[in-house]
């Protein structure tokens, strides 16, 4: 397979994916809390007086680290993954979440697939320039590639591959064990760094890469503990931007977020807003709020603790929440078929069995479902088993207020069936170490966020091959329920090795079966790329009128934004 060719340079631009979803995925968490007087969005920039943009970000803390690689970095508002990649450094191919299989050539211009998709040939652009003006070249990007497989802790996308060899200036070769086409979506979406820095740097899990050096459209301006300016890179390989300048301003959570975009002190977001068309819609014409449908969430458990390793009791709980009110808290649209995946973006990849086989709450089905599986209710209005009342915990960050809204409506309605759900919060930084290493009952909100393609869903949630046991951290944050199924395994093994589109149908409808039998983790609402953002600077951010991207910020929209 060879791409179409790449768009004319400065036609179109960048893209690509997210960390923890909803809010975990949806806003995009990247820096900490901030003094919001330090940046008013209707100052330039520069010498130049041009357009700067002010982006709301959210996290814990800022710190001038811009190591692509290491999970809490400020880089993390400029680069997660597929779907917003690439403002400093930049992905091979931009991943498309929105318009679906129109993804992007970028620092890759074409590429071919070869020997039972055993082998992939990059075509890399010419004539581009890091921003100290050494030329990119093929080197940089074996490099890259070769210090993830050296680092594991630094393959945040689970890049596996045998071989790459730069077999000209332009020109890359990789060679895979076993056919790897399934996983190209986290083969390109690696940001590439330089060669000439990067070798010279030390140890790569610890370089904090405060001044960063990258191919990018903007590049580190001024830092503080606040926030942080990107300027535009003036010597950018493609069209360079029409906004001068972007300042990453760190909020506390949704609300802090939310009040700056409402008050205007921020132009750009990507946040969940309560209520959207009162509070945010209605104070100005010129603001907009979009959320694409992205994926699925809901309740995911630990499948190595009691009472959620017991499938009676997962089945009880899917049959008695009302998921129009658990998504309903934050304005999400309930998840309606029951192999999980989200409608009706992905009803032609529904097995023909499970075509209009919606979830369907019973609350008297729920609570036989317990009976029948020997659990009996106590003076306390909880089930029991083995002198243990049906009790556990709910892991997520204290500032997603949008997950704590949902949250709050489960516990009511669990409780209505007779299963105790308690809270237990924790921090943005902390959430994705906590489910790696299986330190929780459950959570709400995927720390991956897959590529638009049905197999990446699944093998992101429920691929047995990627379990670990509990302590272990799973290095790429999949498989965090810990599932494990023998045939389930085998079907993920097979995938790859399909070699007709007919084949890697049935054996997708299998491991659809798997997981509606099996319930790995309970699907309750759809979730979106959530966009928020002013127009009163810029033109052409992606409408449902012209959705060509994610709304979220990242710099396939920032590259074609016009100051008004």
């Amino acid at each position: 397979m060879t791409t179409t060719q790449p768009p004319a340079r400065g036609a179109r631009a960048a893209s690509a994916k997210p960390t923890r979803r909803s809010v975990l995925a949806g806003a995009l968490a990247t820096a900490g809390g901030v003094a919001l007087a330090a940046c008013s969005p209707s100052a330039g920039a520069g010498s130049g007086g041009g357009t700067t943009l002010v982006v709301a970000g959210q996290s814990d803390n800022l710190t001038q680290v811009f190591n692509p690689f290491l999970a809490h970095s400020a880089n993390g508002l400029t680069y997660a993954s597929q779907g917003q990649g690439g403002f400093i450094y930049e992905p091979l191919v931009q991943i498309n979440t929105v318009d679906i299989g129109k993804d992007i050539p970028w620092l890759a211009e074409k590429w071919a697939w070869a020997e039972n998709n055993r082998k992939l040939t990059f075509t890399l652009q010419s004539g581009v320039k890091w921003t100290d003006g050494k030329p990119f070249s093929a080197d940089d990007v074996v490099f890259t590639f070769e210090m993830l497989k050296k680092h594991p802790g630094l393959n945040l996308l689970g890049v596996a591959f045998d071989t790459i060899e730069a077999t000209g200036p332009t020109e890359v070769v990789m060679t895979f064990a076993a056919p790897s086409e399934q996983f190209f979506t986290n083969i390109v979406s690696a940001p590439i760094v330089s060669r000439h820095i990067w070798s010279k740097a030390g140890d790569p899990t610890t370089y904090t890469d405060k001044n960063p050096v990258g191919t990018g459209p903007f590049k580190l301006g001024s830092f503080s503990a606040q926030s942080f300016v990107l300027e535009r890179n003036e010597h950018y390989w493609q069209q360079k931007a029409q906004v001068e300048s972007i300042r990453f301003v760190a909020y506390k959570d949704n609300q802090s977020m939310t009040n700056a975009l409402v008050q205007g002190q921020a132009d750009w977001g990507g946040t969940y807003i309560a209520d959207a068309d009162k509070t945010y819609l209605s104070r100005s014409k010129d603001n907009h709020y979009w959320a694409p449908l992205a994926g699925t969430d809901g309740l995911i458990p630990n499948l190595e603790r009691w009472p959620l390793s017991d499938l009676a009791v997962r089945r009880a709980i899917s049959l008695g929440v009302d998921r129009k009110q658990v998504g309903g808290a934050t304005g999400a649209p309930p998840a309606t078929n029951v192999t999980g995946l989200p409608m009706p973006a992905y009803q032609d990849e529904v097995s023909a069995q499970y075509r209009g086989v919606d979830f369907v709450q019973d609350k008297a089905k729920a609570e036989k479902t317990l009976t029948d599986a020997g659990y009996t209710k106590g003076g306390d209005g909880y089930y029991h088993k083995g002198g243990k009342r049906v009790e556990f915990s709910i892991s997520f960050p204290s500032a997603y207020t949008d997950i704590a809204s949902r949250v709050q409506v489960l516990v009511s309605q669990l409780k209505d069936i007779g299963i105790k759900l308690t809270i237990d919060t924790t921090t943005v930084n902390d959430i994705n170490d906590v489910t790696a290493k299986g330190d929780f009952d459950s959570t709400m909100g995927y720390p991956v966020g897959s590529a638009p393609r049905a197999f990446s869903f699944y093998n992101d949630t429920i691929n047995p091959n990627l379990y670990y046991p509990l302590g272990k951290a799973t290095p790429t944050s999949q498989n965090i329920e810990r599932f494990r199924n023998t045939e389930a395994a085998q079907l993920f093994k097979q995938y790859p090795k399909a070699s007709s589109d007919k084949e890697r149908r049935q054996i997708l409808d299998k491991i659809q079966t798997v997981f509606v039998e099996n319930l790995p983790w309970i699907p309750m609402f759809y979730w979106g790329s959530y966009g928020n953002w002013s127009t009163a600077k810029v033109s052409g951010f992606p409408t449902p009128g012209n959705p060509y991207f994610s709304p979220v910020p990242n710099p396939v929209v920032a590259l074609r934004l016009k100051p008004v």
